[in-house]
């Protein structure tokens, strides 16, 4: 079974989120910012996450430098409600697998998973 990490600070975002892909059949834990994101990366492992740009606590773009720090090589898609220029440059030199303005196309998330998770 693929596990995911979902975190986004909107508790709608992820609880749909969560909700999509536990009925895809994937292990989904979730983190309401970017504190507990970390947290749940230092103690597991994941297939995907799927990383909101701008949580509390600690930003998303700060999480993925952190991973890749490590270094963690999970595939990492990122949400964002804005395109900030330097942050979107920053976060594709640390590599992403993608990126989903907000408010996104949850069908073709749904497709970009599937195809990440080979599912």
């Amino acid at each position: 079974m693929s596990r995911m990490l979902i975190a986004d600070d909107q508790d709608g975002i992820r609880t749909m989120l969560a909700q999509v892909f536990t009925n895809m059949g994937v292990d989904v834990d979730t983190a309401q910012d970017g504190i507990s994101a970390w947290e749940f990366l230092e103690r597991e492992q994941y297939d995907l996450v799927l990383l909101d740009m701008n949580m509390p606590r600690m930003f998303g773009h700060e999480v993925l430098r952190r991973m890749r720090e490590k270094p963690l090589d999970t595939p990492v898609m990122i949400m964002t409600a804005f395109g900030e220029e330097a942050v979107i440059e920053e976060v594709r030199r640390l590599g992403i697998t993608a990126q989903f303005e907000k408010p996104f196309d949850i069908y073709g998330m749904i497709e970009k998973v599937k195809e990440v998770l080979k599912i």
